[in-house]
């Protein structure tokens, strides 16, 4: 890679940190009066596409609160293959116990809705 285009990377890498740094203190600083809510949300499908998979583990976090969380497993309605258990590293048998997911993804839109 030539040098211009690892300093224009690292220019661009720099600039967005310090954007990313800058605006969320600027929102800290504001507290109840700026965004009422900054989540971090991650999700994990039952298959290893999103697009023949359904949602299992629903994740959220208030960025600027810890105790504003939501995290829950959800029971898929086909069973996962031996190749997603070994990567999300849960099993079928944990799952079993879980509610479905359609009840849990209510929870978590009401949980995003607050």
């Amino acid at each position: 890679m030539s040098d211009r285009l690892i300093q224009s990377q690292k220019r661009l890498h720099d600039s967005l940190f310090e954007l990313y740094i800058d605006g969320g203190l600027e929102l800290f600083q504001a507290g109840t009066r700026g965004l009422k809510r900054d989540l971090i949300i991650r999700l994990e499908t039952s298959a290893l596409t999103p697009e023949k998979g359904e949602i299992i583990h629903y994740y959220a976090v208030n960025r600027w609160d810890e105790e504003d969380e939501f995290e829950e497993w959800a029971k898929p309605s086909v069973a996962l293959s031996q190749e997603a258990e070994r990567i999300l590293g849960v099993t079928n048998s944990q799952l079993a116990h879980c509610r479905s997911t359609d009840v849990v993804l209510q929870e978590f839109l009401a949980f995003l809705d607050r």
